[in-house]
Parts: C-alpha cells; structure tokens; sequence
C-alpha cells in the first residue's frame, strides 16, 4: 500500500526510489546523502521508499523520514515483489533506484551528466552509478562536453550467466520508465540471486536498450556490505578476506582463475 496519493506523472521528472528492507539507519544515511549532495537542477523530483515489511522498529523509522510516498507492505514478499512495487508508484519519466545502503559521495552533477547522455544516446535505456563490470565488451562513446562513457554490448546469451560477465546490476543506477516497461518486471518468490541473475539475462538478450556507465571515479560507498541480504557480495567480500591470509591468500588466489573457468562454463552450457 501507499501512504500517499499518486503524484502526475506529467509533473516529475525523475523519480528517487529507496528500495529497503530492515536496515532503517543505513537508509537514512543515503536518503540524506542524496538530498544534500546531488543537485538535480530545475528538474522535478520526488522521493519514495519501498519497505519490505520491515520490523516494527525500523518501520517507525522508515515512516519518519521526509519521503515523498512511502509504499509499505503487510508481509514480507522478497526483493523482487519490492522493487516492482516501488516502481509502479515512481511517476517520474526517469527512475533512480538506490538500495538502501549506499552513501553518495560523488560529483554533485553526476544525474545530471546521465540524463544528458540518455537523452542525446537514445539507446542507452540505463546508466550503471558504480564501474562494476568495465572488463564487460564495449565500446567508448563521448558528449560534446568530452563526457566520456561505456555503452555495453548485449551478449544475446541465452544461459544463466555469472554476474561479472554481465553490465546490469541492482546497485545504483539511473534508467527510463519505458526501459523498465520493455524489460518487464523483477521476478518475484525466488532466492534474491536467481532474480538478480534471470533479469540480467533479460537485459542481455534483447536488442533495443544498451546498459551504460560514466567513466569515473566511484560515487557511492557500500555501507552495509557485512548486512547484505545478496549471498553473491557477502561471498565476494569473504573470498578477498581469505586471500589476504598469509598462508592459504596465496593458493587461493591461484585456484580462483581455474575455479571461475569451471563456473563460468557450467552456467553458461550446463557442464564443466
């Protein structure tokens, strides 16, 4: 349900949408941080959050911050069911979709600087906030400013793909509404990593969008990396922890490589 009425969508530009689960504090953090540090210029705004059912604690919390619409669920439905239903009461012709425990700290223009690129490249559909995967194929594009960015190629593969291969991600990212109606909605009642995973491949596979990124520094800090709800960057943080041991670091950093060669293959044939 919604706390507030629909907002027209002809009055908003770009929508702010907090997706949010338990994590009340951290919430706040980039809540604030993206108030006070980005300039959004004279574009309309609105600002909305998405709970998950939160404990009652941190749902008291979520309903005190200054949100333009606070969209709540009865019952626990899983990260996929949270963003859907975040994104149909965003109004705005553009979507800025923030997890709840990122913290901007970046260039105070930098929406701005992806809604020009989206804009003037009309087959940019989404712009990634964090440099994830620049190992990813594609090529180097730049506005008239000497703006640099990545555009993305779609692989087209139709398996189930390791997340590095891949430019999506659900960390920070700007996209348009009609991106978001052309791919279709997050699949719900299942493991947030195969949600993640199968939308990925939706992003891959068709042929009207490209996924970019800004070539720059980092803009956003992961302030809940050790609170994460996503097995697949809880793993990721615990495996760099271990290969900074004196004694097993080394023999693991060796085996990685042939390990990720393993991996990759059966997700993307279904065998070694």
């Amino acid at each position: 349900m919604s706390e507030q009425d629909p907002v027209p969508r002809n009055e908003v530009d770009v929508s702010v949408l907090f997706i949010t689960y338990n994590r009340s504090d951290l919430l706040e953090i980039a809540f604030r941080s993206i108030r006070e540090r980005l300039d959004f210029g004279n574009l309309r705004v609105e600002f909305i959050v998405s709970d998950d059912a939160s404990d009652p604690a941190h749902l008291s919390r979520v309903r005190s911050l200054p949100f333009d619409k606070h969209v709540l669920s009865a019952k626990n439905k899983g990260l996929g069911n949270n963003c859907n239903k975040g994104i149909a009461n965003c109004s705005g012709e553009y979507i800025l979709q923030i997890q709840d425990d990122f913290e901007f700290f970046g260039a105070r223009t930098l929406i701005l600087m992806a809604l020009k690129i989206m804009q003037v490249d009309r087959d940019v559909g989404i712009i990634q906030l964090l440099n994830e995967t620049p190992g990813v194929p594609h090529v180097v594009r730049s506005l008239k400013d000497g703006t640099r960015y990545l555009v993305f190629e779609n692989d087209g593969i139709s398996k189930l793909r390791d997340t590095v291969t891949r430019p999506y991600s659900d960390r920070p990212h700007l996209k348009s509404r009609q991106f978001c109606a052309d791919i279709g909605p997050y699949m719900e009642g299942v493991p947030m990593t195969d949600m993640e995973l199968d939308y990925r491949q939706r992003v891959a596979c068709q042929k009207q969008w490209r996924v970019a990124t800004i070539a720059q520094a980092s803009a956003f800090s992961n302030l809940g990396v050790e609170r994460s709800f996503n097995p697949s960057y809880v793993r990721a943080r615990r495996l760099e922890r271990i290969e900074g041991y004196p004694l097993v670091g080394p023999v693991l950093r060796r085996l990685r490589p042939a390990m990720r060669r393993v991996r990759d293959s059966v997700l993307r044939f279904g065998r070694p």
